[in-house]
């Protein structure tokens, strides 16, 4: 796991307080277009929009901090 893997996990566990499942990759490997798909109990009955926005505060100063252009993301709900 990179720098940046790892720095995206914590900020995430910080922000969901939850056991979380995520894939975390540099799409293009250039260092500004990521690929995160992450699964959480925080996600239960909230719509796509509402789940973004989640994510996005959640790493609203990371994404900042890194000048990420882009952040394609999957969320998902634990499977009962």
């Amino acid at each position: 796991m990179t720098t940046l893997q790892k720095q995206v996990l914590e900020n995430l566990q910080k922000a969901f307080w939850d056991d979380i499942a995520m894939d975390f990759h540099d799409e293009k490997w250039d260092g500004k277009h990521f690929y995160l798909e992450i699964t959480s109990d925080k996600f239960i009955w909230k719509n796509r929009i509402q789940q973004s926005q989640l994510v996005y505060k959640a790493l609203d100063e990371f994404m900042k901090t890194w000048n990420i252009h882009a952040l394609r993301m999957k969320c998902n709900t634990p499977k009962i």
